[in-house]
């Protein structure tokens, strides 16, 4: 499936944008997360479900109202099927939130994520200093896997970079215009698909 949509999110382009463009939105622009489908639809269901299990406790300490927990929990159920749906190269139904809805939700969820994201890096430069992010993110990893004495510290950091990463992408999507996002991309996926316009996929069935 990630072959298939990465093939066409590389060649099928918005009209009216010419080669400097291209190059420079693919160098510049594009989240790194942008063709995780897979982790952008557990980040969004993982949203969904820490506001149907969290906002009620938050309503019973008069910190949200009720109508606003109930609006919160209508959007983020309407990104997770989204996303859902995406991962599988499937169209999601319309109905559930608007565009604006979800651009908005997304911006307030991706602000939260960062800020913990930028604490738990904090907490790393406090302890080890700066130069412990010579390091990159594959060497960073790497020493969560080797269960290295700096995993404490370093684990919530690549926690939280992830999923800001994977918001800033689905935000990213969700600011496409309609003739280019991931809904339209999707669609034209599914028709060529259906046109057979995929050989690896019979060879491989």
């Amino acid at each position: 499936m990630v072959a298939i949509s990465t093939f066409l999110d590389r060649h099928v382009w918005c009209a009216g944008e010419d080669a400097t463009e291209r190059t420079n939105f693919l160098m510049i622009s594009r989240p790194r997360f942008i063709y995780a489908y897979a982790e952008m639809a557990q980040v969004a269901d993982d949203v969904r479900k820490n506001r149907a299990e969290g906002d009620p406790a938050l309503v019973d300490a008069a910190k949200l109202s009720a109508g606003d927990a109930a609006t919160r929990l209508r959007i983020s159920t309407a990104i997770a099927v989204d996303w859902a749906h995406y991962a599988r190269t499937e169209l999601p139904p319309i109905k559930g939130a608007t565009n604006e809805e979800k651009v908005a939700d997304l911006t307030a969820v991706l602000a939260g994520a960062t800020k913990r994201r930028d604490h738990a890096r904090q907490a790393i430069v406090n302890e080890y200093g700066e130069r412990f992010f010579v390091r990159s993110m594959t060497e960073l990893w790497a020493l969560v896997d080797m269960h290295d004495t700096t995993t404490a510290r370093v684990l919530p950091y690549l926690h939280w970079e992830s999923y800001a990463a994977a918001l800033e992408a689905m935000l990213w999507w969700q600011q496409r215009a309609p003739y280019c996002n991931r809904r339209a991309i999707t669609f034209a996926n599914i028709q060529l698909r259906q046109m057979g316009y995929f050989p690896h996929e019979r060879q491989v069935a």
